[in-house]
């Protein structure tokens, strides 16, 4: 991933990527597509397949290879490729969520601009975090699934959001009082 451009008293504080629970579904599909390509195989091996079979085989086994990558490619790869090119990049400043592969697309929204943060526990100490921005024209809610220590990231959301908007709305001047 190419680096992230900072603005000028920027810095990264949290760098994270979704919890590697999210690896489980695909490789589930993984396994569930190498067995049954495996018994396809097994079965079409036999020699006491029937005379259509027998004369059909190479064209079944090409189907059958072609089925399981047709299976392979939104069932393991997908998910696979997106865990890996998928970051949440929180700085002083703003939220980021990175995607895609050397410069990707960015998404970032001001912490300042943070409404509310719910978190929902998934095990394993990962969890769901759903955010609520408000800005002045619009709300708009992101949903980060399986955050690593998703306490930890609230705690730690919630301190930079608090630092932030205490650097972008500085306490009014005292005025001396009544006279």
């Amino acid at each position: 991933m190419t680096a992230m451009r900072l603005e000028p008293g920027e810095q990264v504080m949290v760098r994270t990527r979704t919890h590697p629970r999210a690896l489980l579904r695909p490789a589930a599909v993984l396994v569930t597509v190498a067995f049954l390509l495996g018994l396809a195989m097994g079965v079409l091996a036999r020699p006491d397949l029937p005379g259509i079979l027998t004369q059909n085989r190479a064209l079944l086994e090409t189907a059958a290879w072609a089925v399981a990558v047709l299976a392979l490619l939104p069932g393991m790869l997908l998910p696979v490729l997106r865990w890996a090119t998928r970051r949440t990049v929180v700085t002083s400043r703003r939220i980021v969520q990175r995607t895609g592969l050397g410069g990707g697309a960015d998404v970032a929204m001001s912490l300042v601009s943070i409404a509310d943060v719910q978190r929902r526990r998934r095990g394993s100490g990962a969890g769901d975090l759903h955010i609520l921005f408000q800005e002045p024209a619009r709300q708009v809610h992101w949903r980060l699934r399986d955050v690593p220590e998703a306490a930890r990231f609230e705690e730690a959301l919630a301190h930079l959001t608090r630092q932030a908007r205490v650097a972008s709305w500085p306490a009014p001047a005292p005025t001396g009082g009544p006279r």
